[in-house]
């Protein structure tokens, strides 16, 4: 499999129009995931768990969550970041759903953020992630 960095070199290197197809048309370097949910759902760490284990993890509503799970709704970043902390997802699949959900990445710079790269490090609870947030005086996670 080729790396992310491979990928970004090859296209930066892209210069004609029949080149870029030829990128986007490869099943190499285009993930398949059309939607948030479908990238959940094929995580192990999601697959081994209930539904109402996510919901109740994740502490969003059954219905809505429901909902976002079916892919009738598109989460907003907080909502990708509470499913991917209820199943207790690394950094790097973190990063790769918010990209897929279309959020903002997690940004360094930023002392929530910063909150929360560390809470998924960690494994933390969504509680435990609010917590801290809050101890730290930071919004929680809505």
């Amino acid at each position: 499999m080729k790396t992310t960095g491979h990928l970004e070199k090859v296209l930066s290197e892209i210069n004609t129009k029949k080149e870029l197809i030829d990128y986007i048309d490869s099943k190499e370097n285009i993930a398949e995931y059309t939607s948030f949910s479908e990238y959940y759902k094929s995580i192990p760490n999601v697959l081994a768990m209930e539904n109402t284990d996510i919901y109740k993890l994740s502490d969003i509503d059954s219905k809505y969550c429901s909902h976002i799970l079916s892919g009738s709704k598109k989460p907003g970043r907080d909502k990708v970041i509470r499913l991917c902390l209820a199943a207790k997802l690394d950094t790097r699949q973190v990063k790769r759903a918010l990209e897929i959900a279309e959020a903002a990445p997690l940004y360094s710079r930023s002392r929530r953020d910063a909150v929360i790269s560390y809470a998924i490090k960690k494994h933390l609870s969504v509680m435990d992630t609010n917590i801290l947030l809050d101890e730290s005086g930071l919004e929680p996670l809505s």
